[in-house]
C-alpha cells in the first residue's frame, strides 16, 4: 500500500513538473499585441484595438520583455495614453495558479493568465498606481 502511494506521489509530481515546464515552452517567442481591454475603477470598460508594441518571452533564461503603447478614450471624452515597458525582467511562472510574477520597476507585479495556446494568449494584471484592470490579448508571430 505505502510503495503503490510513493508511486503515484511521484507520477503526480513527474506529471505537474512537465505541465509547466510544457507551457512555459509555450510562452517562449514574439507576442505581437493585438487589443487590449481596460476596466477602469469605477467599472467602466473601453478597448483600444490598434494597440503597438509586443512582448518577449525567453523560456531558458526565464526573462520578459515587453513595450507597448496604448490609448483609448475615457467617458468624458479624453483621450488617455500608456505604456507598458519590461526589459529583460525575471519572471516566475506557476501553471498551478495561471500566474506570472515579475517586476516592472521597483513594483512587482501578478499577471494572470487567462488563455494560452501555441498561437494566442491572454494575460491580465490589475495596474494599483493607476485603479485599472488591463488585459492584452496575443498573438505569437
Amino acid at each position: 500500500m505505502r510503495f503503490t502511494f510513493i508511486l503515484f506521489a511521484t507520477f503526480i509530481l513527474f506529471v505537474s513538473c512537465s505541465k509547466e515546464k510544457y507551457l512555459d515552452k509555450k510562452m517562449d517567442g514574439n507576442w505581437t499585441v493585438n487589443l487590449i481591454r481596460i476596466v477602469d475603477g469605477e467599472g467602466f470598460m473601453y478597448f483600444d484595438s490598434l494597440p503597438n508594441g509586443s512582448f518577449t518571452f525567453n523560456s531558458d533564461l526565464k526573462t520578459i520583455s515587453a513595450n507597448v503603447s496604448y490609448r483609448y478614450i475615457n467617458l468624458n471624452g479624453f483621450t488617455i495614453k500608456d505604456t507598458f515597458k519590461l526589459d529583460q525582467e525575471k519572471y516566475i511562472f506557476n501553471s498551478k495558479l495561471d500566474r506570472i510574477f515579475f517586476r516592472q520597476n521597483l513594483d512587482s507585479i501578478d499577471a494572470r493568465v487567462i488563455l494560452i495556446t501555441k498561437e494566442s494568449m491572454e494575460l491580465e494584471y490589475y495596474d494599483l498606481s493607476k485603479y485599472k484592470l488591463v488585459r492584452f490579448i496575443l498573438s505569437k508571430d
